[in-house]
């Protein structure tokens, strides 16, 4: 597929261009691979606009997978002290987010062998999505106040921590930087190859945080990125 703008194909001879060089020191090379990535489908033409870059950027990754990450962790240092536990609670809604997951994943696979790469990252954006709602869902600072709650508890933050160790996996092709941010925080370090983590699909099983994993502090991942009302 081709890039345009306002419906015509990129030419140097009209003038109609743009500079990803300058797009990526301005906003930053994961903002700007992230909305190439996202926004076009593989075989389809596609129109260039600076105004969804920011809108994608903000909307998907600042308020929701940042926002998620930042709660996540929040909670997991006020409620357990930083630790997550193994805990199985049947019924609950983190048992649903984890079977979403693990459903979103398979999706995921399937989109990314015929190299469907903006509908494979939208299966991960599902997840993130759900996983906000199922916040306010399962309500855990209620949770944590009743002491019948507490395995409960500790499976719902075990299921929000392991659902962002997931999506930092398969985020990694497109987001290499906030995948490893995602790890640092979740104090979590992949096999190496070489002097660098080797991210592989086949870690992107449920399971994969042990019981008793200590986490780390929240640290903005996506700074909100606040252009001109004229942008």
């Amino acid at each position: 597929g081709w890039w345009n703008i306002s419906g015509a194909k990129m030419s140097k001879s009209t003038g109609n261009t743009v500079d990803p060089a300058a797009l990526a020191e301005k906003y930053g090379a994961e903002a700007l691979r992230y909305y190439l990535m996202s926004d076009i489908a593989t075989g389809k033409d596609a129109d260039f606009s600076e105004e969804r870059l920011v809108r994608r950027y903000n909307t998907e990754l600042a308020n929701c997978l940042g926002n998620l990450l930042n709660r996540t962790l929040s909670m997991v240092a006020k409620y357990r002290e930083g630790k997550i536990r193994q805990a199985r609670a049947e019924g609950t809604v983190g048992e649903t987010l984890c079977v979403i997951t693990n459903s979103k994943i398979r999706e995921f696979v399937a989109e990314m062998e015929p190299a469907q790469v903006a509908s494979a990252l939208d299966k991960t954006l599902e997840i993130v999505v759900r996983a906000n709602v199922a916040v306010e869902a399962a309500a855990p600072w209620k949770m944590m106040r009743d002491p019948a709650k507490a395995d409960h508890l500790d499976s719902f933050l075990y299921t929000l921590a392991e659902s962002l160790r997931i999506i930092s996996i398969v985020i990694s092709p497109v987001l290499p930087k906030a995948a490893h941010g995602i790890f640092d925080q979740l104090n979590w370090k992949m096999e190496l190859s070489g002097k660098e983590e080797r991210f592989r699909l086949d870690d992107a099983k449920w399971g994969g945080l042990p019981d008793g994993h200590v986490v780390g502090n929240p640290v903005p991942l996506f700074p909100r990125i606040e252009t001109p009302s004229a942008l």
